[in-house]
Formats: structure tokens, sequence, C-alpha cells
């Protein structure tokens, strides 16, 4: 499997296409070294971004040519690895109607800043191997959990890693919060 991640998805010595999410090894290599983690989904994209961050640091960092490897993108004085997965967005519209694959005008967006410290995120990214093909499971506003307070909403994020005919789906991570800070947006809200 080669290293070089095509936009397309297309593997560059073959001419059949990756599924959305297929891990590659300098993937797992960086989500396991990631000092950072954010996950986005807007619209029908969805990417997972792996970082390498200077903050902990007093003076700049200087990064091996291992590292520049594993995260071939600059930010600012960071170092980031791009890895596009496709994912869903359950939830309530604003007429109350439950969508279980893609709430329509719906955005989602957590981190996880300390990612050598989450035991969870270590745990996965144990698990996780070369043409493992990783999704994001957004859940809006969580049924299952009958909250008190109405201001409230339980937004979750599970990370669902398929190999071969094995399916694992994680929480990753869950956020009880009121409106303006919630993990999952909706423009129709």
């Amino acid at each position: 499997m080669a290293e070089h991640r095509q936009t397309e998805h297309t593997h560059p010595t073959t001419s059949h296409t990756d599924p959305v999410g297929l891990l590659y090894p300098g993937d797992v290599q960086a989500l396991r070294a990631a000092d950072a983690v954010t996950f986005h989904t807007t619209g029908d994209a969805a990417v997972i971004d792996a970082c390498l961050s200077t903050a902990a640091f007093a003076a700049p960092r200087i990064y091996t040519a291992r590292q520049q490897q594993l995260f071939p993108d600059g930010d600012r004085r960071d170092r980031r690895r791009r890895i596009a997965v496709a994912a869903d967005i359950a939830g309530f519209d604003a007429q109350r109607r439950w969508h279980e694959h893609q709430l329509p005008d719906a955005a989602a967006f957590t981190a996880i800043d300390a990612a050598q410290l989450h035991e969870v995120w270590r745990s996965i990214t144990t698990l996780l191997r070369p043409s493992d093909v990783i999704r994001l499971h957004w859940r809006a506003d969580d049924p299952t959990d009958a909250l008190n307070d109405p201001e409230l909403h339980r937004d979750e994020l599970r990370l669902g890693v398929t190999r071969g005919a094995r399916r694992w789906l994680f929480l990753l991570e869950v956020h009880v919060l009121p409106q303006p800070f919630r993990m999952i947006t909706c423009a129709s809200r």
C-alpha cells in the first residue's frame, strides 16, 4: 500500500478506488504519535487532523525528518496530517424529526487536546492497523439520556473501525453542554 494519500482515494499503483477512511501505515503512526487530534464534519465532508504542537515547549520545536514525513502539512509552528473519513450525523431537525444518518445543515467538531494522555484515544490507536477503514458517528441530543435541564444537550462522537468483516464502535467523546457550546450545530435550529 503506497503512503501517498490521493484526494480521489485512488490507489496510485492500480486503478481501483480505496474507500474513504482507509488508513495507510503513516496514518496509523501519526494517529498514535499525535499531540492533539481534531474531528470535523461539515455537509458531506469529514476529516481527522492529527497534529504535533509546539504549545508544550518554551522554544520553537524542531521536528525530526520522520515527524515531518508523518505530519506533512505545516500549520504555523505546528505540523498536521489530515485524513479524510466518512461520517454520519444523527439527530433531530427543527421540526423534531429524527435523522439517523445525515442531519440537514449540521456540522460537528471536537478536539482531543492532550491525545497522549487520553486513555480511550490511546486504546483505540493501539488497536488500529493499516487497511482499517474508520468512520465518524456523531449523535446530537442523544434521546437515550433523559437530561433534566432543557438547556443542556448531550452530543456524542463514536469512532467506527472496520477490518475485513469485523466492525468495532468506540464511544470517544460525550459532551453535555448548553446550546452555544455544543459539539454538533445545526443551521436550521
